[in-house]
C-alpha cells in the first residue's frame, strides 16, 4: 500500500512538473518576443494563432497536446498492474489532473499559465483517441466558421470528458478516477471565466485562421 501512494505521488508531482513547460512562453521568446505581452495575453494556443500565425499555432499545439498526454501514459504504466497500461488507470487520471494543474498554475512562472485545453486534448487522446478526434474536427469546423476559440476549446474536450465519465460511471470501483476527471473539467472551465465574460458582453477577440484576400479593382478613369 506505501509503495502505491509513493507512486501516486510521485506521478502526481513529475506530471505538475511536466505541466510547467510553456510551448507558447518558450517559441514566443525564440522569436524574441513574449507571448504574454501580445493580445489577450494568455500563453496558450489560441493566441499564438493570432499572434504568430497557423504555423506557429499548429506547433504550440501539437507541443502541448503531447505534453498532456505524456504523464496520462506514464502515470498509466506505473500504477497500473505489472504488465503495463493495466485495468488501474488511477495514475492516468492523477497524471491528467496535475499536468493541467501544471500548465494552469506553473511555480516556474509565479502561477500565472495558460488555460489548460491544447493539453487536455493530449489527455483526452489517451482517454479516447476517436472520440477526441471527432470532436477535434467538428471543433475546428466551428472555429473556422464562428472564429470563436473559447467555445470551441470546450466542444473539443466535451465529448471525449462526457464518454469517458459515462464508461466510468457505469463500472464498480471508479469513483476517484470520476471526482478526478470531473476535476479537470471544472479546473478548464475556472480558467476560462473570463472568456465566459468577454463572450457574454460581446468583446471576446476573435480568433481568425483563414483570412480573406482583398480583390483590388481597377480604377475607372
Amino acid at each position: 500500500m506505501l509503495i502505491y501512494v509513493i507512486k501516486i505521488a510521485a506521478v502526481a508531482l513529475g506530471a505538475y512538473l511536466i505541466g510547467n513547460f510553456n510551448s507558447a512562453i518558450t517559441i514566443s521568446k525564440l522569436k524574441g518576443r513574449d507571448i504574454r505581452k501580445f493580445g489577450s495575453g494568455n500563453p496558450g494556443t489560441m493566441n499564438m494563432f493570432r499572434a504568430f500565425g497557423k504555423l506557429i499555432g499548429v506547433l504550440t499545439l501539437v507541443l502541448d497536446a503531447l505534453k498532456g498526454a505524456l504523464p496520462c501514459v506514464i502515470g498509466w504504466i506505473i500504477c497500473g498492474d505489472k504488465i503495463g497500461f493495466g485495468a488501474d488507470k488511477i495514475g492516468l487520471y492523477v497524471g491528467a489532473l496535475c499536468v493541467i494543474i501544471g500548465h494552469i498554475f506553473p511555480v516556474f512562472y509565479k502561477f500565472h499559465g495558460g488555460k489548460g485545453i491544447a493539453s487536455s486534448v493530449g489527455v483526452c487522446l489517451v482517454l479516447n483517441w476517436w472520440a477526441t478526434l471527432i470532436s477535434f474536427t467538428i471543433g475546428a469546423l466551428f472555429l473556422i466558421f464562428t472564429h470563436i476559440g473559447s467555445i470551441t476549446s470546450f466542444i473539443i474536450i466535451s465529448f471525449p470528458i462526457a464518454l469517458n465519465a459515462f464508461s466510468l460511471s457505469n463500472q464498480g470501483g471508479n469513483l476517484a478516477c470520476l471526482i478526478l476527471l470531473f476535476s479537470l473539467f471544472m479546473l478548464t472551465l475556472f480558467a476560462h471565466i473570463k472568456n465566459v465574460i468577454k463572450l457574454y458582453s460581446g468583446s471576446e477577440r476573435k480568433v481568425i485562421l483563414f483570412k480573406r484576400k482583398k480583390v483590388k479593382t481597377a480604377e475607372v478613369k
